[in-house]
């Protein structure tokens, strides 16, 4: 994470009214009301942690989408630890907002060799 939490609010807060503004929307997004679940960046920026390397393995596996072990990956961890921990219901909508990254996958190859469970080498 680039930014401590209480940034990363006020930000959030702030661009959340900016967008709702481009769209004719009158909307305040007050900080308090902002959620940042910081627990998922594990040792920092740009260490892949195992939620994030099993997220990139089970998105690629069941839906060909490539995510990147920097943001996207981990960002998908978190979900899918929401889902399995019952804080997003079964039938429950949510966008999950692919930001690209997918070249970041080369700079991570040893991560994903057939030792460490690779995706192109599970069968």
């Amino acid at each position: 994470m680039s930014s401590p939490r209480h940034e990363l609010v006020e930000r959030v807060a702030t661009l959340a009214g900016e967008s709702a503004a481009l769209l004719g929307m009158k909307v305040d997004v007050r900080a308090e009301e902002v959620v940042v679940h910081d627990e998922y960046v594990g040792a920092g920026y740009g260490i892949p942690t195992e939620g994030c390397l099993e997220a990139i393995r089970l998105v690629a596996r069941s839906e060909g989408v490539l995510l990147d072990p920097v943001y996207t990956g981990k960002a998908m961890a978190a979900l899918l630890d929401h889902v399995r921990r019952g804080d997003i219901a079964s039938g429950e909508n949510v966008v999950f907002w692919h930001t690209g990254g997918s070249p970041a996958l080369f700079a991570y190859k040893d991560f994903f060799q057939p030792s460490r469970g690779a995706v192109c080498c599970d069968h």
